[in-house]
């Protein structure tokens, strides 16, 4: 199963180029990030950077629920934008990308740059020192492995494990495999009645059925369980 790409590529930039003229008055300070002139762009980002990633959060790697208003998802700003030093990367197609709303409330206004990377003229791979995997200069997938349940591990021989095990603990992804227990739980047991029922096909047909028929009211209801 595909946990989405291990390092993003800014496909999205063309979109930059089409709304110069709106993005200017955003630097100009006659804009606000929340302005409406900005709603078409920052839709269109969602859209192109969604499908880039396969609908998942780039940090933790969880498919992203299409909520009403994208409630559930936001418009990751690596460099926060909100620090002045960094608002001149707003718009930078490799700044964005597209985080779940618990991942980018963990990572808040955390400083992800060295003082290189605050007077750097143009983001690069080599423009200073990170202190997460950056979505487009990292792998993130020679970095961590993601294991069944969601358990975060560090890999051997990470090119970046510093950068790596900060993503880990300061985002607290190894919460996530409490949170998602529940849905773990429901789809082995999901399973077991599967393997149970096919053992009975033969053998027994009524307990099969009833395995069955027991499978067909957990999917009915099985976001009662989650």
């Amino acid at each position: 199963m595909s946990l989405g790409p291990s390092r993003l590529v800014a496909t999205h930039a063309f979109l930059i180029k089409q709304n110069r003229a709106v993005i200017e008055r955003y630097y100009g300070n006659h804009i606000e990030w929340n302005s409406k002139e900005l709603s078409s762009l920052k839709n269109s980002l969602r859209d192109s950077l969604r499908k880039q990633q396969e609908g998942r959060c780039f940090y933790c790697r969880r498919v992203i629920k299409q909520e009403r208003k994208n409630t559930a998802e936001d418009i990751e700003h690596f460099l926060d934008k909100s620090k002045e030093k960094y608002r001149r990367w707003a718009f930078s197609p490799v700044n964005l990308s597209i985080a779940c709303h618990p991942c980018n409330f963990e990572k808040s206004t955390k400083d992800m740059g060295d003082n290189k990377i605050s007077i750097a003229k143009k983001l690069t791979t080599n423009a200073g020192e990170y202190t997460w995997l950056h979505p487009y200069f990292d792998s993130y997938f020679d970095n961590i492995e993601v294991e069944d349940g969601w358990l975060y591990k560090i890999k051997a021989n990470a090119p970046h494990p510093s950068r790596a095990n900060k993503l880990i603990t300061e985002c607290k992804l190894d919460s996530i495999k409490t949170t998602e227990k529940a849905g773990l739980d429901l789809s082995n047991r999901k399973s077991r009645i599967i393997i149970l029922a096919m053992h009975y096909f033969g053998k027994n047909p009524n307990r099969s059925q009833r395995l069955l028929a027991h499978l067909q009211e957990l999917e009915n209801d099985g976001w009662k369980y989650l």
